[in-house]
């Protein structure tokens, strides 16, 4: 979430940034300017008659003990008590809408984010290592995994339904076996803590993050007593939320840590598209690196994220390259994000395999995780 003084003092700045993304700003600002005015005017209103009741009471105290008569003052009193709970209701009421309203805004690009309208616009950035040549004509892989038998589409969609994957022998063995690569990798070599978080959260931890309210449609939601439950799209959700309403002691930062978790999409938006295989799957099963750093510091902790994942594909031997995206591709959360695409011979093509941002302090504000600078008293939000 933006800091509400930042939008207010920087309207024009935020409108722009919000056209970079292939935004409306009346659509997504909405009517943010006469709400904020008017709730800081009832707020002042509601001072300044607080002021004039107290002088009132002073009155009152004054009139009864000089005898006279107070009817006068106490009806006044009671008149301003009325108007002061009416003003102060009223900005509540436009403070709720005020917030609705900052929830609905996106993160604001960087400048160093190049400006498009679509993933057409990501500027390559570097690429490693060749795409690989054989004498053959190379398979896709849901013909090469349904022949070698470790992959099984139809049955998993007799258990599920569509966009799901059942992994045999070889098959879920490569899937552990890579997983603990990874997280051996990031612990051993990265610095990384691992950590292993509930699959299940709560919708203080997905607003958080940034995926409620606006992506509710692409999440799976569970019924769970007076409150409801979600199935995570990523561990970044439970494991940016470890933190949520805590202070941190900046001689901790940079925090750096690593999951590996089940992920749970609905892939609402995405009808129609990369139907075969398991591109777009509903549940699949993933690493996550995520780092809590000063403000000074996150850009250069995004580098070195983006340089750990970098290396799983390296170590596999993966032609990649990684891509900038760019303010029209970008997610809702990010202030900068780059993609690292493999080079799929069986399609011919770079497919987005890992996706490294910066939030800046979006995720933070949401999440109410601020960190205390040495020697000082006043409190900042942190970066992830």
């Amino acid at each position: 979430m933006l800091d509400l003084n930042f939008v207010r003092d920087n309207l024009p700045l935020v409108e722009e940034k919000l056209r970079q993304r292939g935004m409306d700003p009346s659509v997504i600002l909405k009517d943010f300017g006469e709400i904020d005015t008017e709730r800081r005017k009832a707020i002042t209103e509601a001072e300044t008659m607080k002021s004039r009741r107290n002088r009132a009471s002073e009155d009152i105290a004054k009139l009864k003990k000089s005898g006279q008569d107070a009817s006068a003052a106490i009806a006044e009193t009671k008149n301003l008590r009325e108007q002061i709970q009416e003003r102060e209701k009223g900005a509540s009421d436009l403070e709720t809408r005020l917030r609705e309203v900052l929830s609905g805004i996106p993160n604001l690009p960087s400048d160093s984010v190049p400006v498009g309208r679509s993933a057409d616009d990501n500027l390559e950035v570097r690429r490693w290592g060749t795409p690989p040549k054989f004498d053959f004509n190379p398979k896709s892989h849901w013909d090469l995994g349904e022949q070698l038998g470790v992959l099984d589409l139809e049955r998993a969609a007799k258990l599920s339904g569509a966009r799901f994957a059942v992994y045999w022998d070889l098959g879920a063995r490569l899937e552990r076996a890579i997983a603990n690569f990874m997280l051996d990798l990031h612990t051993r070599e990265h610095g990384y803590t691992e950590v292993l978080p509930p699959v299940l959260v709560n919708s203080e931890s997905m607003y958080g993050t940034g995926q409620l309210p606006k992506f509710a449609e692409d999440s799976f939601r569970v019924p769970h007593g007076e409150k409801d439950l979600w199935l995570i799209p990523t561990a970044e959700v439970p494991v940016t939320n470890l933190y949520r309403d805590e202070v941190l002691d900046a001689a901790q930062l940079p925090i750096s840590l690593t999951a590996y978790t089940p992920c749970f999409r609905s892939e609402a938006g995405s009808y129609g598209k990369d139907v075969r295989g398991i591109i777009r799957q509903h549940q699949f099963q993933k690493v996550e690196l995520v780092k809590f750093a000063r403000p000074e510091n996150s850009y250069q902790q995004l580098e070195k994220l983006t340089h750990d994942a970098e290396e799983v594909l390296q170590k596999l031997g993966l032609h990649y390259r990684v891509m900038a995206l760019s303010t029209g591709d970008m997610g809702f959360s990010s202030a900068k994000t780059y993609d690292l695409e493999v080079w799929l011979p069986g399609q011919q093509l770079f497919r987005e395999i890992s996706s490294c941002s910066n939030f800046e302090s979006f995720q933070a504000r949401r999440a109410n995780i601020r960190y205390r600078p040495e020697g000082k008293n006043r409190l900042n939000s942190c970066i992830l």
